[in-house]
């Protein structure tokens, strides 16, 4: 009796096990088939392509790769000893335009009032005509110093904003062009999710729901809110011919795969340059609830599933 209490004990325990280990597959089978999540997910962070306004030597670089500057930090120095120098002609230029009208301006008041009873019409006019051309002449001058001295201003190259420098590709000796980009400035507290979703799996993401962002090759788990859904995305079977006409592809493949969609996902805290931009993740949807800091064991072996899968 006892035998057949222990033989049924065993047979029903391993039946009960085996209907675990079928839900726990199954229902892991639908999270990774049905479920909101992607592993093609990347950090992205505003980025600023400096290039200088004006051209010529660098004279000075004031920061290294990757170092964390402050808005208005000096960056490099282009050329200011040519610069001050066009600034000083175009100053000169207008003391002497300012000369030169105010002689013509007391010239035309005199012929003026002396009128025509002392000379002709034509040489009153002539007098104004002067006058104004030479006011127009200063006018130029005056705006040719204004650019003189924009552009000695701007061969300080300053950052545009807190953020890290990379790719530093300028040096001491270099001549560089106006609008050649020198270095990318990576803005701090920028830094967000794209997560290109299938489209299959649109339905389950809207504005504000909730995300689980785990980086590639770590263990940290951040959270987010999913901010938008890109409106499209490019059609790559259609062209235009040389009339203007759509040119679609006719052929179908047997295998169809989904279109991936980018989903703009805003962090719920900035990380700063932990995670540089263009880094992996993986990314799940959670839904309209706020995600729990700290995951399920099921969710957990999901994402172990997921890096391995």
């Amino acid at each position: 009796m006892k035998t057949l209490t222990r033989k049924i004990s065993r047979t029903a325990i391993t039946l009960v096990l085996v209907l675990i280990a079928f839900i726990a597959i199954f229902r892991i089978w639908s999270f990774y088939t049905e479920s909101p999540w992607t592993r093609d997910a990347r950090f992205t962070a505003d980025v600023v392509a400096i290039a200088p306004d004006v051209a010529g030597l660098i004279t000075s670089v004031n920061v290294h790769d990757n170092e964390l500057v402050k808005k208005g930090d000096v960056l490099f120095t282009i050329d200011q000893p040519r610069y001050e120098q066009a600034l000083a002609q175009a100053d000169a230029d207008v003391s002497y335009y300012q000369s030169l009208v105010s002689e013509k301006r007391r010239e035309a008041g005199r012929r003026n009032r002396l009128g025509i009873q002392a000379m002709s019409r034509e040489e009153i006019d002539q007098s104004n005509n002067d006058l104004q051309t030479t006011q127009h002449q200063l006018a130029r001058a005056q705006a040719t110093r204004s650019l003189a001295k924009l552009d000695l201003e701007r061969t300080v190259i300053r950052a545009p904003a807190d953020g890290w420098i990379t790719n530093l590709n300028v040096y001491a000796g270099e001549f560089i062009t106006r609008g050649a980009t020198a270095v990318a400035l990576v803005k701090k507290d920028t830094f967000y999710v794209l997560a290109y979703m299938e489209e299959t799996k649109l339905d389950g993401v809207r504005p504000g729901h909730r995300v689980e962002i785990t980086p590639l090759g770590g263990n940290d788990v951040l959270t987010g809110t999913v901010e938008s859904v890109a409106a499209g995305v490019t059609n790559a079977s259609s062209t235009r011919d040389s009339k203007g006409m759509a040119t679609v592809d006719s052929n179908l493949e047997w295998v169809r795969l989904a279109q991936r969609v980018p989903v703009r996902i805003r962090l719920d805290k900035q990380t700063g340059n932990l995670y540089p931009s263009g880094t992996t993740a993986t990314v799940v949807v959670t839904g309209k609830d706020r995600a729990r800091e700290d995951m399920s064991p099921f969710m957990k072996l999901m994402h172990r599933l997921r890096e391995f899968g």
